[in-house]
């Protein structure tokens, strides 16, 4: 989450939640409302979402008060239409859900992706009137998807076709006005498996993140204002 501001974008302050790694959409939506307003308790701002996280953002959408307060959503390769990939994985591993509902550990978020329920979800929560939103999927060129994500890439591709190993641009573009797409996979879309940076966000990635604000600013929410060099030292997005 960015706050927002009348002229400038880049240089205004920006958090990155952490929510329930495994909670369904509807409690980690909650848990984001909250810090959000930890750390802007009255101003405006714009989300950038990544995978479940554009998930999350929509469902802060729905809560009350929050349409007004949020200025834009942007997606990067968030499971809109869920994945046939949650859905295998609810096949195979069911027993494994079943122990985890046995102990009380909240495992919904799982179940949340699965093309049946996140298609459910999409059609109950439309866009807000007035939230400007947007969204990006990842098309990696077969041979750049980084070796933990080949196999899935390869059975996702034979599914729904282009996709970053875990997302098909399908599902990914369901949701706002596409933007152009990523030529990364979906971990390295987040700066993970690049060995080569050394904990520093690639500049690649990064000029990424910045054609989002660039394309903010083109819509009106103000102008790029370099406040720092744009290699963060960040491994989580």
């Amino acid at each position: 989450a960015h706050a927002a501001s009348p002229r400038a974008i880049a240089s205004r302050a920006g958090v990155v939640t952490r929510v329930h790694p495994l909670a369904g959409i509807g409690r980690r939506a909650e848990i984001l409302a909250d810090r959000i307003s930890e750390r802007f308790p009255l101003e405006p701002v714009h989300l950038i979402g990544h995978s479940m996280g554009g998930l999350d953002a929509r469902g802060l959408l729905a809560l009350p008060g929050w349409p007004s307060r949020v200025l834009s959503l942007t997606t990067i390769a968030t499971p809109h239409l869920g994945s046939p990939l949650a859905d295998l994985a609810k096949l195979r591993v069911g027993r494994v859900y079943d122990l985890l509902s046995k102990f009380e550990v909240d495992h919904d978020g799982f179940l949340d992706v699965t093309r049946r329920a996140a298609r459910a979800f999409h059609r109950s929560h439309a866009k807000p009137p007035g939230v400007a939103c947007f969204s990006v999927a990842g098309v990696p060129e077969r041979e750049n998807v980084c070796i933990p994500l080949r196999r899935l890439h390869e059975v996702l591709d034979k599914i729904e076709g282009p996709n970053d190993g875990l997302v098909s641009v399908a599902s990914a573009t369901a949701f706002g006005t596409p933007l152009r797409a990523w030529p990364f996979d979906h971990l390295r879309q987040v700066n993970w498996f690049l060995p080569r940076t050394g904990g520093t966000l690639d500049p690649a990635i990064a000029l990424c993140y910045r054609n989002i604000l660039m394309n903010l600013a083109k819509h009106g929410f103000g102008e790029i204002v370099e406040a720092a060099p744009i290699q963060t030292s960040i491994n989580r997005l």
